[in-house]
């Protein structure tokens, strides 16, 4: 997103400087409803999100999943609207390929570009299950990496997130996440259910927290229980600098737009 998880792509627009907004990778979104499809993640949809720093807009960020052939893909793309962003001419896609094995997506390709007024960066991977192996390749520099079972990239992390809650997960949750130059143990902490006031109304979410040791950095991201745990809102920071935030504005399901709900006023009582 928000990489959740991540939140990698706020990770490194923080990093190069202060100016500048990202965008977070989300999942899939299916319409409200009581009971979750155990195969609720593959629904195809599209999705828009506002992204803020420090409360002022400053890009829109639309996602796509769709299936093409016998793979699904996942898009993702970032512009600056509005402020810096906008000068600055960012942008930001990520694209993943890839297949479900049972209720698990297997990523097969992934690519990620950043752009703006200065160095673009490139990431992309290739995942080579049949070997047991991944080739990175960062700005050019390539490295090989070897591929342990259930290796993500950062937008699959999201889709089998949601799983994991889908299953009623534990409290801290594990994930490896194939990074540049190696395959990192991430963990997150889901919390207590929280309603959340959103364009979609008022939405029942279960909040998830990356859990860092020794960091001032905070990523925070609440999935709608009713919307089979898509992240709805998204935070990334750092508690002694900026704070950049994503925020669900429409989305489409299968070729239907989901209205909005009543908000949390109308329903107190609830």
């Amino acid at each position: 997103m928000m990489r959740l998880g991540q939140s990698e792509t706020m990770r490194r627009i923080l990093t190069i400087g202060p100016q500048l907004l990202l965008a977070v990778l989300l999942a899939s979104i299916i319409p409200d409803r009581q009971a979750v499809a155990a195969d609720f993640i593959a629904e195809p949809y599209s999705a828009r999100y506002s992204v803020y720093r420090n409360g002022k807009l400053q890009a829109l960020t639309e996602f796509l999943l769709e299936k093409q052939g016998e793979s699904w893909v996942i898009k993702s793309e970032s512009k600056g609207t509005h402020g810096m962003a906008r000068f600055l001419k960012f942008r930001d896609y990520e694209f993943v390929e890839g297949q479900f094995e049972g209720e698990n997506f297997r990523p097969l390709r992934y690519v990620h570009e950043l752009k703006w007024i200065g160095p673009d960066q490139n990431t992309s991977a290739q995942f080579d299950w049949e070997n047991d192996i991944v080739f990175v390749n960062h700005d050019g520099d390539e490295i090989t990496l070897d591929l342990v079972p259930g290796a993500v990239d950062p937008m699959s992390l999201q889709l089998e997130l949601r799983r994991r809650l889908d299953q009623g997960a534990g409290q801290v949750m594990e994930f490896l996440l194939v990074e540049e130059d190696e395959i990192e143990l991430q963990k997150f902490r889901a919390l207590a259910p929280e309603k959340l006031e959103t364009s979609l109304g008022c939405l029942a979410t279960i909040p998830v927290e990356k859990i860092r040791r020794s960091s001032t950095r905070f990523t925070r991201s609440w999935h709608a229980s009713k919307l089979a745990y898509i992240p709805v809102r998204m935070e990334h920071g750092k508690t002694d600098g900026d704070h950049m935030e994503l925020r669900i504005t429409e989305l489409v399901i299968d070729g239907v737009v989901v209205e909005p709900q009543p908000g949390c006023a109308a329903r107190i009582n609830d």
